[in-house]
Parts: C-alpha cells; sequence; structure tokens
C-alpha cells in the first residue's frame, strides 16, 4: 500500500493507495484516515485526481473523523477498550499470584497483576496482557462464525489468524487462509458477522463480482445495512 499526499482546498492531506481486483474506484475514511482503491493496473497517480474531484466529500469527513480519532492505550487504570459494542474500563487489582488474570464486567475489564510489580512494569504488563487476552478473545469469537458460514457454503473450516491492521477489517489470501483485524472486535457482534461472512464468501470468490454478492445475499440479507452502520460510526472505546 503506498502513502500519497495531495492537495485538497489548500489542505494537505495524507492518504493511501491500494490496488484490488475490483473494476470501479473505491474511497473509504474511517479512524485511519482515507485510502482509495483502485483497480489493478490503474496507475496511482489517478487516486490524486479521484482526491481532487471528491475533496467536497473527503474533507468534512476527515474532520469528523480526526474529533473522534482512537485514543492511545497505554495499560494505566481507567482507559478504555472496546469490547462488542461496549466500552469497557480497564480496573487493576493487585494479587498475591504471579499471573495475571483478565476478567470481562458489565462496564469493566478487570486485570489482576502481581502486587509486586512496581508501578512502570504494573503498567507495561498490563498492556501485554491486554493486547494477548484481545488477539485471543479476538480469534475465539472470529473462528467459529467463519467456520459456520464456510460450512453453508459447502466448504470445510478455514484457518484463521488475527492481527491488528490499519485499514482493513479482514482479507482471503489464495491459499484459503483468512486474516482478521484484531480491532474488530470493538464492533457488535453483527457487524462481526458481516465481516466474518464476507470473508467466507472470498474462499469461493477471489473478488467483489456479482458471484460474490450473489453469496454474501444468500447468507446474510441485511448485509448491505450491517456495512453501512460499521462505516457510520466508532464504536464506543474503538481498539487500540
Amino acid at each position: 500500500m503506498q502513502t500519497r499526499i495531495v492537495d485538497l482546498a489548500g489542505t494537505e492531506v495524507s492518504y493511501r493507495v491500494r490496488h484490488s481486483r475490483r473494476r470501479t474506484i473505491g474511497l473509504r475514511i474511517d479512524a485511519d484516515g482515507l485510502v482509495i482503491t483502485l483497480p489493478q493496473r490503474t496507475p496511482a497517480v489517478e487516486a490524486d485526481r479521484v482526491a481532487r474531484d471528491r475533496a467536497g466529500w473527503i474533507l468534512p469527513r476527515l474532520e469528523k473523523w480526526s474529533a473522534r480519532a482512537r485514543p492511545e492505550f497505554t495499560g494505566a487504570p481507567g482507559e478504555t477498550i472496546g469490547y462488542l459494542g461496549r466500552e469497557l474500563a480497564v480496573q487493576i487489582e493487585p494479587h498475591a499470584r504471579a499471573r495475571t488474570l483478565i476478567s470481562v464486567h458489565d462496564d469493566h475489564l478487570l486485570v489482576q497483576v502481581d502486587e509486586r510489580l512496581d508501578p512502570a512494569l504494573r503498567t507495561a504488563t498490563v498492556f501485554r496482557a491486554v493486547k494477548r487476552w484481545r488477539a485471543d478473545t479476538a480469534l475465539a469469537c472470529y473462528a467459529p462464525r467463519i467456520a459456520a458460514y464456510a460450512q453453508a457454503l459447502g466448504l470445510d473450516a478455514p484457518a484463521v489468524k488475527v492481527r491488528a491492521q490499519e485499514s482493513r477489517w479482514g482479507s482471503c489470501s489464495s491459499d484459503g487462509v483468512i486474516r482478521m483485524n484484531v480491532r474488530l472486535i470493538a464492533f457488535p457482534e453483527s457487524e462481526i458477522d458481516y465481516v466474518c461472512a464476507h470473508e467466507a464468501c472470498h474462499l469461493i470468490e477471489m473478488n467483489h463480482s456479482a458471484r460474490f454478492y450473489a453469496l454474501l445475499d444468500r447468507l446474510m440479507p441485511d448485509h448491505k445495512a450491517r456495512r453501512r452502520s460499521m462505516r457510520e460510526r466508532t464504536p464506543p472505546g474503538y481498539a487500540y
């Protein structure tokens, strides 16, 4: 993915360009900024023209997202993390065990950490533990959903991996491995389901053709509404 800078009505905007097999040009703006997707053989400079043509649409949306930028997460008490559409405050509780334990409650994430750690090491330990918890929880959430959608399409359950990605909620490689964005765990389950169904369809159609959308319509008739909901707002406590 290439990063470019373009002048839009006197404002310098940094954005990313990616190429895909789609036949049309796509624009997306979220907490990570502007991404312009071009057909495979279209030169990247064409994205500058598209951005200038759509400046009136791009600039107010970038401003809106900037106002609610994703906060940095360090592992300090009181910080929040998103979980299935809820905002959980991190609550740290010292205990007499070396192992760090994490449990989900109605409005908070309880992290029990070794009471012998000094404050700086305690914060670093909490950060690492929450990061591991998020990855494990995300995989446990996504994998069975993807397996169920694959089965509905007559396929075996694919391999699923999770990682923090900046611009994609999920992807499916030609070898049938689905990679999901760990940050998706902040969204409501209905929207997580949409991404899981979307990627399962790519196991058959590695594109966004009419055949692909026919499969997605079959699995999830209201997928357009779910996708629109994801694009219109950031979930509470959107993950770091």
